[in-house]
């Protein structure tokens, strides 16, 4: 509660049960604690579990949990979480309901108290996935109705079908002003882009350059700002690229590959890279233009 001072505190009544898990002289005092947040002001389950783990080590350094060989032993104190709000997680430090709840009257009974009719299998129940009607989604004549976000992305001979496809279900996901398709890049409709635009090709507006030239002239003749997703000198790291204010901005993407063909290059007023961590020098083209749509998807919605 110190740590988190806007949480309302609920308490259990304190019990007395005997040791759980291994044979001990030594009775178990038992006390539940129900900490209640806003949904604004809820920590991370990591983050509490490592607040809390810090109080064990404050009220009792020198008394671990387990002896040499794995097993319980006693201890002056012992925090675990037992369900966050109906969190399900498994990972190598937190694992929450937690997996031994049930089988332990004394967490049970506390938790009875403090949340009545709660079971761990309760809370995994609430952790279902969403189904369609949940994601809310427009209709495709709401979408179309709808103003879009002040970006469109420009497919510089891009060869796949399927490619161009996956990009008009990420513009479409991302409330994308426009697909500009130029030179060697195949246009709606097509079988094979609606083999992965799933019909985003009919909700997303699109059209067509017989030269990327051609295009990039026509936007910045409209005001766009055209950007190149490229590896060159001089380039800014995706994540640290902020479009200014009232900016409209054309993102080109090129060739599987080729990449961005020179001369384009030449013409586009900035240069935009992914960073990367590994050994492969680039993506395929359609998730790297879906990680680039999400970055201005963030950035102009705020």
């Amino acid at each position: 509660a110190g740590a988190w001072p806007m949480a309302l505190v609920r308490t259990a009544h304190p019990t007395v049960s005997k040791s759980w898990g291994y044979e001990s002289d030594n009775p178990f005092v038992n006390v539940g604690v129900a900490l209640d947040f806003d949904d604004a002001d809820m920590p991370a389950p990591l983050d509490l579990l490592h607040c809390l783990q810090q109080i064990e080590r404050t009220v009792s350094a020198e008394s671990p949990h387990r002896n040499a060989d794995g097993s319980y032993r006693d201890r002056d104190i012992d925090i675990d979480i037992i369900d966050i709000d109906g969190v399900v997680m498994e990972s190598a430090e937190l694992t929450v309901p937690h997996p031994r709840a049930e089988a332990r009257d004394f967490v049970m009974e506390p938790m009875q108290f403090l949340c009545p009719g709660w079971t761990p299998a309760r809370t995994a129940l609430t952790a279902k996935k969403k189904n369609i009607a949940d994601l809310d989604r427009d209709s495709a004549d709401q979408f179309r109705a709808k103003a879009k976000l002040p970006f469109c992305v420009v497919l510089d001979n891009v060869r796949s079908l399927n490619n161009i496809g996956s990009i008009f279900r990420t513009a479409d996901a991302f409330c994308t002003h426009s697909v500009v398709l130029c030179g060697i890049s195949a246009t709606p409709p097509s079988p094979e882009i609606h083999k992965t635009a799933l019909g985003a090709e009919e909700t997303v507006a699109w059209r067509y350059f017989e030269t990327t030239a051609q295009a990039v002239d026509a936007l910045r003749a409209e005001g766009w700002t055209v950007v190149c997703l490229e590896q060159v000198h001089g380039s800014v790291p995706l994540d640290r690229y902020r479009p200014a204010a009232g900016q409209k901005t054309a993102v080109v993407v090129g060739n599987e590959v080729a990449g961005v063909d020179p001369h384009i290059v030449a013409i586009c007023q900035a240069y935009l890279e992914i960073p990367q961590a590994g050994t492969k020098h680039s993506l395929n083209v359609a998730v790297s233009t879906a990680i680039t749509l999400w970055h201005l998807f963030c950035a102009y919605r705020g």
